[in-house]
């Protein structure tokens, strides 16, 4: 096969975008399977330094290259691919690896596989659910004001990529392995894998469930005849015989969307009696009855959640049950060019039993002015020169200095 002209991408975004449309283009296989192949068997080629992928101009011997690979990880990281082989031609993998080979990715850590998720999924099934990745300094700014613990069970329940676990993991110097991730879209549980055994850990507790289904649901639901077996996180936590509650959840559920079974929302208590609920005020109570008395949670909600008047009763129920320590209001670019919806991150701590009446306790209020992002949600740098998240343009230090003065002061014990 004759080589055409490639305009060689100069940066990742423009690779993903090249490897699409050579996929699309040419082969009618699944662009997201066989990209996410590629991208781990370059990243897996680079860590254990075998340089199989090099230039050699042999199209059978790239094919058999990049097959060696995925069966080596597949081997060593199980649970990430669907089928350890590419299905691509050996003439168009040969165009796919050439573009690779610009690259040195393990150079990004883990955000070339995370961006490539995000460039791919958020256009599909994750936007339209309401679900949005949380932008790096942000997922960052959220772990250290919750400090966690190299000993402490840390859970994120709609984990997406595995964002929050990995950069927890980082936090305490690798020495955090309770790291427990959710999420019922099974692309973003093989990518949260991959991204944590990129990251360093060595059997990521990633897995597919919906984190809504609770065990007040199963004992509903007990008697009914059901299509497909009912798993809650609870029962990954029985089988692995781990307690049923955290220390730590760091989260940004889903915004979008209604629950109306009425199964689900009979095992509520802020929905039960109803027809219908917004999905993140079930994440929201949900959440609190995983943590244990003194867990400390961040989790990103839309601002109606905290000031509507039709989530009153929401918030005294909320209050009853945690000392909410902060909230921090971020830009409405925050989550562009996803979604414009306003959101404030909270701060919680869990009460020892539940109040009948509300106590007078300070909260600190922050409001993050710089979100990093223009108003189309492109990223905005410091310097164009050095473009990464270390170097994004935004506030949330300023906040983070005097939010962790406020829980000094409070002697909150964070």
């Amino acid at each position: 096969m004759g080589k055409r002209h490639i305009t060689l991408p100069d940066s990742l975004d423009s690779l993903f975008i090249r490897l699409e449309e050579i996929i699309l283009a040419n082969s009618g296989e699944s662009d997201f399977e066989e990209i996410f192949k590629l991208i781990l068997a370059k990243i897996w080629d680079e860590q254990k330094g075998l340089n199989l992928l090099k230039e050699n101009n042999d199209e059978v011997k790239t094919l058999n290259s990049i097959n060696t690979l995925l069966g080596e990880l597949d081997k060593n990281w199980p649970g990430i691919l669907v089928e350890p082989y590419t299905k691509l031609s050996p003439q168009h993998l040969e165009i796919c690896v050439g573009l690779l080979n610009n690259f040195k990715l393990t150079s990004f850590s883990f955000e070339a596989l995370d961006a490539f998720f995000e460039y791919i999924v958020s256009r599909t099934a994750k936007g339209s659910k309401g679900q949005f990745f949380t932008p790096r300094h942000v997922v960052d700014f959220c772990v250290r004001i919750i400090n966690p613990k190299t000993n402490e069970s840390v859970l994120d329940p709609a984990c997406g990529s595995g964002a929050f676990l990995l950069h927890t993991f980082n936090y305490t110097n690798s020495k955090c392995n309770n790291l427990w991730g959710f999420d019922y879209d099974d692309k973003a549980v093989r990518v949260a894998r991959a991204l944590l055994y990129i990251g360093g850990v060595e059997k990521p507790k990633i897995y597919k469930a919906n984190s809504l289904l609770s065990p007040s649901f199963q004992e509903q639901v007990f008697f009914h005849s059901l299509s497909e077996s009912i798993t809650t996180i609870e029962d990954y936590l029985r089988l692995n015989k781990v307690d049923k509650e955290f220390d730590i959840i760091l989260t940004n559920p889903p915004f979008a969307g209604e629950i109306t079974e009425r199964e689900i929302l009979n095992s509520y208590d802020t929905s039960r009696g109803k027809n219908r609920i917004e999905r993140d005020t079930l994440f929201l109570e949900r959440c609190v009855n995983l943590l244990k008395p003194k867990g400390r949670m961040a989790i990103v909600l839309p601002n109606n959640k905290f000031g509507g008047k039709e989530f009153a009763g929401l918030r005294r129920w909320l209050l009853q049950r945690v000392r909410i320590v902060g909230v921090i209001g971020l830009p409405n670019s925050t989550f562009m060019p996803h979604t414009s919806v306003k959101t404030s991150i909270m701060f919680v701590e869990k009460r020892k039993s539940v109040l009948k009446t509300l106590p007078s306790e300070n909260i600190f209020f922050g409001i993050s002015e710089k979100s990093g992002k223009d108003s189309k949600g492109s990223l905005e740098f410091l310097s164009n020169d050095n473009p990464s998240w270390e170097n994004l343009d935004h506030d949330l230090y300023e906040v983070e200095q005097q939010f962790k003065e406020f829980i000094i002061n409070e002697k909150i014990g964070w």
